[in-house]
């Protein structure tokens, strides 16, 4: 689909929705992947029961979509045929290849298939499972057991951040060794 700028009211409107401006325009993989990850900062908390914590990201991405709609719509007609539909995580990498290989990709979206599958699995056997508990022993079990889904997503999310941060950490060492 070729880009084009398009009607600067209803341009406005479907900037109230993450994606669907620049799907508007013509920017499809931008606003698919905008999108999606949009309606995903809501279903992985809803799915976890961890609202909460996580609907900032909900509200951030919603901001961000909102004006990088506005910042694109807002464009000289040059600097907007200049665009390219690119997904919305390759504006960050700057051109750069991420470096994820079919085989890494392949496996961290296994890892999220069965985290996801977990979640869904939780939600629908929790219910048949309080009904083994006794009432007595319910009270004192069901903040415990409530927040398992929250409790497993946290300790992946601060294992995730520790690889990062030792990954980062090896690479500048690594930077370091060449130099010297």
């Amino acid at each position: 689909m070729k880009q084009k700028k398009k009607n600067k009211g209803f341009t406005f409107i479907c900037s109230f929705l993450p994606g669907a401006a620049e799907m508007y325009m013509g920017f499809m993989k931008l606003g698919l992947s905008l999108m999606t990850l949009f309606f995903l900062s809501f279903m992985i908390p809803a799915i976890f029961s961890a609202n909460d914590v996580f609907i900032c990201i909900a509200f951030i991405l919603w901001f961000y979509g909102f004006f990088h709609a506005r910042n694109i719509a807002s464009l000289d007609d040059m600097d907007f045929m200049a665009l390219k539909d690119q997904f919305i995580w390759e504006e960050f990498t700057e051109g750069r290849p991420m470096k994820i290989s079919g085989k890494t990709g392949r496996k961290w979206f296994a890892v999220l298939l069965i985290v996801f599958g977990c979640g869904i699995l939780w939600s629908s056997f929790r219910n048949i499972f309080f009904q083994f508990i006794p009432d007595e022993l319910w009270e004192m079990l069901y903040p415990v057991i409530n927040r398992i889904p929250e409790t497993i997503l946290a300790i992946v999310i601060i294992f995730i951040g520790i690889r990062m941060i030792l990954g980062k950490k090896e690479e500048l060492n690594g930077e370091a060794d060449e130099n010297a």
